[in-house]
């Protein structure tokens, strides 16, 4: 009789250790809204005519360069915008610290196609005046 309690306990501990697994990698897979690019996707996306591009940095910083085709919205005003939930959407800053912050309010605003390209202050690309 303690043998098989002993087995139905075990068995009990091995099923509560798979679905704590299961429930894990399912929560590990559940921010896939925003997408943090490498530098190959970064050059990609800014190419890539199907993506709004939103420099996230201050008026000033955007005057003194930005992505060809960028449109500057500071990212104390990201709530404000107004895209159908499902644009892809590619936010950047100069460090990237802004462009996570932007991603992350646009997706609590229920936008779920995001990419944060980072920061450019890294990159060899041309910046339009």
């Amino acid at each position: 009789m303690k043998k098989e309690t002993n087995k139905i306990f075990f068995i009990a501990i091995a099923i509560l250790i798979i679905l704590t697994i299961i429930i894990t990698l399912i929560g590990a897979n559940k921010n896939k809204t925003i997408h943090r690019t490498n530098n190959t996707e970064f050059y990609e996306i800014i190419e890539d005519k199907s993506f709004t591009i939103i420099d996230v940095r201050t008026k000033e910083e955007y005057n003194s360069g930005h992505i060809k085709n960028a449109i500057n919205i500071p990212l104390a005003e990201i709530d404000n915008i107004d895209y159908k939930k499902d644009k892809k959407i590619a936010v950047y800053c100069r460090t990237g610290q802004r462009s996570y912050e932007a991603a992350l309010q646009l997706e609590r605003n229920g936008y779920n196609n995001i990419y944060d390209l980072g920061g450019i202050s890294n990159k060899e690309l041309e910046l339009t005046k």
